[in-house]
């Protein structure tokens, strides 16, 4: 066998298991090789070389150990292929961590300051010459450590991709098996693709200015394609409700802040061209549908280059096995079921065993099974936000005006909220926990219903503060009812 530089990790481990445990007690860097989904990722695109610089250790020493190990266990001799020697090295090599993203962020200011993307492309490659997702959003934080607005962020991500492309794209598209929520996100984003693809075809079809005539022709499949198109906010609720406060516990907090303000954008595109498709601007609405297609498009090309691995670098199999189940509770798009390949034992969460006897409250006891009921069956939503601005619990009802699942508990509530609702939100707690304010009172029509929503804020007998209670309900039904209906005429 021939081993060289360009060999790679997924196929020595897939020829060599023993290589795993070998290469993890070999450097702590290597760790990672325990994981599966991360061998099937990152292994299949990692060569030793590259494996060698994550660890920081020489490539040719690297490649002996690899080799002793072999023959050790085996007998086989191998053919081993030095790396070669490189000219004077280059000062991408010679960086530090540290230095990697100082270099980053002096090239991704320069960008929000105008400089030519073209030669910003050349100073990363001779500086630092790649980057992964972790990286990406490692420098996301630090920007944002440093000052720079996340929504600033966002104008400038779509120039962020193309900037690192050249160094995304040698990546291959993560590998999961059938059943692992990144490999569902993959086939509702295929589907999507279809569908996007099939829009910019009529469109391109009908020209800048589309004619009258074809117009009329082409309307109604528009009209579908746009209506197919929607179950991708779906796609876009699990990721707000599950993978973002995932990747929060592990303290990445900005990309999942600066996506979705993108998804916010997506739906603004989605009620516009639904307007625009009701009038007669036909040029205008092409402009809006094409835009649109764009933009889900270009958000498929950020999750699967950089939130998805990076979450598949960052998550465990726990952290997985909690997303699944949280997933079937918000639902999928494009009628995308999971497969079974990937179904790990512990998905299932065993029942909540109350301990005997009542639950003593102010006016009653009850069973905790009989509180739990209660409260999923009230005609309202329920949360509840402890004093520190956790999210502690939610009344896991059937008719739920907000999509909610298990991951929201223990995440900060702020981080449950678009971006330019956060600022109003954190003043009313604020008001809550100084006293200032007991409640706020809010109503609005969505979708055709009318909805109103009330915090309150929960004291102790002596005043303290215990947390904020939210109560959301569809009144569209009770704003509707005229007269009476007297109990005996309930039938």
């Amino acid at each position: 066998m021939k081993l060289s530089p360009t060999s790679t990790i997924l196929m020595l481990v897939r020829q060599y298991p023993f290589l795993i445990d070998a290469l993890a007690t070999h450097n702590s860097a290597f760790e990672k090789l325990k994981n599966p989904i991360l061998r099937q990722t990152l292994g299949r695109v990692a060569t030793l070389e590259k494996a060698a610089s994550m660890g920081k250790e020489d490539t040719l020493d690297l490649m002996l150990f690899i080799a002793g190990c072999i023959m050790s266990a085996t007998g086989e001799n191998l053919e081993i292929v030095p790396p070669t020697v490189q000219q004077p090295v280059a000062a991408k090599e010679l960086l530090s961590d540290e230095q990697r993203m100082e270099a980053l962020k002096e090239i991704i200011l320069a960008l929000h300051e105008g400089a030519d993307l073209e030669s910003l492309k050349k100073k990363f490659e001779q500086t630092v010459g790649d980057i992964s997702p972790s990286e990406i959003a490692a420098l996301e934080q630090a920007l944002v450590k440093d000052g720079l607005a996340e929504s600033e962020i966002k104008k400038m991500c779509n120039l962020h991709v193309e900037l690192f492309q050249g160094a995304l794209a040698k990546q291959e598209a993560p590998s999961t098996p059938a059943g692992h929520p990144v490999h569902t996100y993959i086939e509702e984003n295929r589907a999507a693709t279809t569908l996007t693809k099939s829009l910019l075809t009529e469109l391109d079809r009908m020209g800048a200015e589309p004619d009258a005539n074809m117009w009329a022709f082409t309307l109604n499949q528009i009209n579908t394609l746009l209506k197919d198109m929607e179950p991708i906010l779906i796609h876009y609720v699990r990721k707000e409700n599950q993978l973002f406060p995932m990747l929060e516990r592990h303290g990445i907090e900005a990309p999942p802040k600066v996506m979705w303000e993108i998804h916010d954008d997506i739906r603004d595109k989605f009620r516009g061209a639904s307007e625009l498709l009701r009038g007669p601007d036909r040029t205008a609405t092409s402009i809006a549908l094409r835009e649109l297609a764009v933009a889900i498009d270009d958000m498929i090309v950020k999750e699967e280059q950089i939130l998805l691995p990076m979450a598949l670098e960052t998550l465990n199999n726990q952290d997985w096995a909690r997303a699944r189940k949280g997933d079937d509770q918000i639902g999928y798009a494009f009628a995308v079921i999971p497969g079974k390949e990937w179904y790990p034992e512990d998905i299932i969460a065993p029942e909540i065993q109350s301990e005997s006897g009542l639950i003593n409250l102010s006016t009653g006891s009850l069973p905790l099974e009989i509180v739990n009921k209660m409260l999923c069956n009230l005609p309202v939503d329920m949360s509840f936000v402890d004093p520190d601005d956790k999210v502690a619990y939610y009344s896991d009802s059937p008719h739920r005006l907000f999509p909610r699942s298990p991951e929201v508990i223990g995440r900060d509530v702020k981080n449950c909220h678009p971006q330019d609702s956060v600022h109003m939100v954190t003043e009313i707690l604020d008001k809550f926990r100084s006293g200032e304010r007991d409640k706020a009172e809010f109503w609005l029509e969505l979708g055709g219903k009318f909805i109103h929503i009330q915090y309150i804020a929960l004291r102790s007998e002596d005043g303290k503060y215990l947390g904020c209670l939210e109560i959301g309900q569809d009144a569209t039904y009770l704003r509707s009812l005229e007269g009476q209906r007297r109990l005996l005429e309930w039938k």
